[in-house]
């Protein structure tokens, strides 16, 4: 997956609306200016802002801090030292550290809502979708699968220095070898013996096995076809694996596409089946074990299972039976959980990734009482700051509502501009998907830019590389570009073009532009057919494009990756960077215009700045962020979602 940020989009029928129509203020006379619909935005009159900042929805949300005030986004995976634990916080692409005794929670390395494969310390250090980890015998260092990148990092503990074990960010493949020489493919789960790192490599289908010591990676067991079948090394097959789990002499592995528990004898490579496809698993996800017993979380049926390794047993530790969601703490078969993931035992209790509702959770062996470590669940409709957003990365306005890519929770919500109040315009938190439906029928996968033509909203739709459109009035979604699942760079029409980590996307009123950010190109799409081209291509030297916006003449795009501005006039289909004084940036993300400025949002320096477009002359309008990403504005205010603190909020 890709996915970061930002971007305002458009998708603006060039309708002109008058100022006193769109809820922006302003005063009315036959004087008044006229606002245009465009780029997302309404344009036309250069914003008089007095930098006055408040609070406009939401509250803060992948924020560190004390237990019921920490926030998680998709937490996939779970390591303990016996004092804290240690969360691959999958959604924001950081992993964290919550002190057992108190849920106390902070960041050990990465940057809330930053994607990335930079090597570094803490803050400094990127990833991109992590979702396995594992730690050291001697509590030393942590191992971290990167599965957006295809790699293997570790991190020193004591440090928070992340460097590349195995792997390079970018490359997908099966490939055996040293260090950066070898090659996987979206790797999941992964456990260590102390002498060795064990990888699930999910759409390898195999079994990976890293020396610690000198980084060389081999293939344990898997043929690399996606089947179901016992036998020795290259002779067995599995389904997508995911959770891993070690006793020193046994692997043993969540077969999640087989419905299955697998057992490899570490020695000989030789694979054999603990649970059968049939036995009442639907889909193993992590998997933990005490040496008697392995715990098995079920993504499907939203429960954690018991079973005995001598005999095979199957049992239902805690979550309903028949599969019902939920997130309350109570005993055994009363608590409920939605979509666990990743599992680790330490002391008699069990504590779970609940990926679903954001929470770390404890399980009592014992006794199956679950109680909540930390974390508090986050996708609440509501008013202002009663409302609750995870990791919105977008937002576009028409004037009367904000409208918001809610990513983490693959949802598409609506502020209203006069009163707050935030509602859900179309899919179901915590339900990712690619359904062309109505409202909340509907499902997204990290949508991530998001733009408005006042009738329609288009989506960048990322995870599920596809460009999405909703009806206002009715909240019917579509797909206008693009397949679910599909990743790729073809030009073409309606799902036979191709997208990579399509982010942010505007219009001109005929056409989207959409920052084809890992393709390091920009597309056009024409809305009334679907037709997809590429009016920048890589070779033009973008690197990781997110946010884009237009004032109808010419394209202006966040090259993130080089920390600059590029535009493109559209008449000529000239590009250049553009010249900009004042300001040096550190990831630009999101950007809007108002037609006589750009205002750009800048993730890693935590910043908004303004640049005239005539003369380059750019100043700090908004400093002190966690995480700005999306940018847009109504004719008088900015709007600025901020994916670290899961809020949206408002500069005059």
């Amino acid at each position: 997956m890709s996915f970061t940020r930002l971007l305002k989009v458009s998708v603006a029928a060039v309708m002109t609306l008058a100022l006193a129509s769109c809820g922006g203020g302003g005063g009315g006379g036959g004087g008044a200016p006229q606002l245009t619909n465009m780029g997302g935005a309404l344009q036309g009159r250069a914003l008089a802002l007095t930098n006055s900042v408040t609070s406009f929805a939401g509250t803060a949300g992948s924020a560190d801090g004390a237990a019921g005030r920490a926030r998680f986004s998709l937490p996939s995976d779970v390591a303990c030292d016996g004092t804290n634990l240690y969360v691959v916080d999958t959604g924001n692409s950081v992993v964290r550290k919550v002190v057992l005794a108190t849920g106390a929670t902070s960041t050990v390395a990465g940057l809330a809502g930053v994607t990335g494969s930079a090597d570094g310390a803490g803050a400094a250090a990127r990833f991109n979708y992590p979702t396995g980890i594992a730690m050291s015998s001697d509590n030393s260092t942590l191992y971290v699968s990167d599965t957006g990148n295809n790699t293997i990092r570790s991190i020193d503990v004591a440090t928070g220095a992340v460097t590349t074990l195995a792997g390079t960010a970018g490359s997908v493949g099966s490939a055996n070898g040293t260090g950066g020489a070898a090659r996987f493919s979206s790797p999941c789960g992964v456990a260590t013996d102390g002498t060795n790192l064990y990888v699930a490599d999910s759409l390898n289908h195999r079994i990976r096995k890293i020396v610690l010591a000198s980084a060389a990676v081999t293939t344990l067991a898997g043929s690399g076809v996606q089947d179901f079948a016992d036998g020795t090394g290259a002779a067995a097959s599995f389904n997508s694996p995911r959770g891993i789990a070690t006793d020193g002499t046994s692997l043993y592995l969540a077969d999640q596409g087989n419905s299955a528990v697998r057992r490899i004898v570490i020695a000989t490579g030789v694979v054999s089946t603990l649970v059968q496809p049939a036995a009442g698993i639907e889909s193993p996800a992590g998997i933990a074990t005490d040496g008697t017993n392995l715990y098995v979380a079920d993504t499907e049926m939203n429960n954690l299972r018991k079973v005995v390794i001598a005999t095979h047993a199957v049992s239902t530790l805690a979550g309903d039976v028949a599969g019902a969601p939920g997130s309350n703490n109570a005993s055994g078969g009363a608590a409920r959980f939605s979509t666990p993931g990743g599992l680790a035992f330490n002391g008699g209790a069990l504590y779970v990734a609940d990926a679903g509702n954001d929470l770390l959770r404890k399980v009592t062996v014992a006794t199956g009482d679950s109680s909540t470590v930390a974390g508090v669940v986050g996708s609440a409709d509501g008013v202002g700051v009663a409302a609750a957003f995870t990791s919105p990365y977008d937002l576009t306005t028409d004037g009367r509502n904000v409208y918001v890519a809610d990513s983490n929770n693959h949802t598409i919500r609506q502020i209203s501009i006069a009163t707050g109040a935030v509602t859900t315009l179309a899919g179901t938190a915590d339900r990712p998907g690619s359904v062309d439906a109505t409202g909340a029928a509907a499902s997204f996968r990290f949508p991530s830019g998001i733009t408005t033509d006042g009738t329609s909203i288009f989506v960048s739709d990322t995870g599920n590389n596809t460009i999405r459109k909703i009806v206002i009035a009715t909240g019917a979604v579509s797909t206008l570009a693009g397949t679910a699942g599909v990743t790729g760079a073809a030009d073409g029409s309606g799902s036979a073009a191709s997208f990579h980590s399509p982010n942010g996307i505007t219009t001109d009123g005929t056409n989207l532009y959409v920052a084809d950010s890992g393709n390091n190109s920009v597309r056009k799409i024409v809305i009334a057919t679907g037709a997809v081209t590429t009016v920048v291509a890589p070779s033009a030297g973008l690197s990781s494009p997110y946010g884009i916006t237009t004032d109808g003449a010419t394209l202006y795009i966040t090259d993130s990756g080089n920390d600059r501005i590029c535009k493109l006039v559209l008449a000529t289909s000239v590009f250049s960077p553009l010249t900009v004084s004042g300001v040096a940036f550190n990831f630009p993300s999101g950007i809007t215009t108002d037609g006589v400025s750009l205002f750009v949002t800048d993730a890693a320096n935590g910043s908004v700045s303004r640049i005239a477009i005539a003369t380059g002359v750019s100043g700090a309008v908004l400093t002190g962020l966690r995480n700005p990403n999306g940018i847009s504005t109504d004719g008088t205010t900015l709007y600025v979602a901020d994916a670290h603190d899961n809020t949206v909020i408002r500069v005059r």
